[in-house]
């Protein structure tokens, strides 16, 4: 069973979609944070900014789970690709004696992960079924979101429990179109990793290109226009890879002793 591992609605179709469009086992894309927002929703200026952005209506997460199933069919090719959802909220959603924990913008999305934050302890008790038999992608955290952070720890967690749990982790796109963070956040493991390519088809890139785009609602968050999204998308296939030959990037742990 091959699993990625998807902090948010869009994280792991928008960093390994190509390569999920040509696999031909049965792909299973688990969305962590996909959970309803609580009611009421914290009072918050980055909620605020973040609904009006989106343009998502009444319900943004479940307009964003519809995109990410319409994703998932942009994507399929060869092998079925299934979509699941842990009820965990958004990190933006989360909040710790009615108070939100990440409220304003970049300063608290991008950096340490709230003491309080209820989704590590979640996690901790969040367990993959018949694990040691899985092959599970999970994010490297660049950009350093806190939710990524979270999904990587967990991912860790599973391989000391699981060890014969094949584990990689791919770099986090769009945040990793800046290669210096791929480096940085590299450098910030408690673990060495050996740096493994997969060649990707044409078919497959177009497939990735067109999955991306089912998501509307994060589209003014990174491009200008979906003209805009494709450019960006292929550069940075050409910036990991050495044309012609375009591949997708992962890296393996190479020991045990993640922390």
């Amino acid at each position: 069973m091959i699993v990625f591992l998807s902090p948010h609605l869009d994280d792991a179709i928008y960093s390994c979609g190509a390569h999920i469009a040509q696999l031909t086992h049965p792909v299973t894309i688990l969305t962590v944070m996909a959970g309803d927002p609580p009611d009421p929703l914290p009072d918050t200026p980055l909620v605020h900014e973040l609904h009006t952005r989106w343009e998502a209506g009444d319900n943004p997460v479940a307009f964003r789970r519809r995109e990410d199933r319409n994703a998932a069919n942009a994507l399929a090719s060869s092998a079925q690709i299934h979509t699941h959802y842990l009820p965990i909220p958004d990190c933006v959603y989360r909040m710790h004696n009615g108070v939100g924990l990440y409220p304003i913008g970049d300063d608290d999305l991008f950096g340490l992960v709230h003491p309080d934050d209820p989704a590590k302890a979640a996690l901790a008790t969040t367990d993959l079924p018949d694990a040691d038999k899985k092959t599970l992608y999970a994010p490297l955290g660049v950009g350093n979101h806190v939710d990524h952070q979270l999904v990587r720890d967990w991912a860790f967690q599973l391989k000391q429990k699981y060890p014969q749990l094949d584990l990689y982790l791919y770099a986090d796109y769009p945040y990793s179109a800046n290669i210096g963070a791929i480096n940085h956040t590299l450098n910030q493991l408690a673990v060495p990793c050996s740096h493994v390519q997969v060649p990707l088809s044409e078919a497959a890139i177009q497939r990735w290109i067109a999955a991306a785009a089912q998501y509307t609602s994060q589209m003014s968050t990174f491009w200008s226009d979906e003209k805009t999204m494709q450019k960006h998308m292929r550069n940075y296939l050409n910036t990991m890879s050495t044309p012609p030959d375009l591949m997708q990037s992962y890296w393996q742990p190479l020991t045990q002793e993640m922390n």
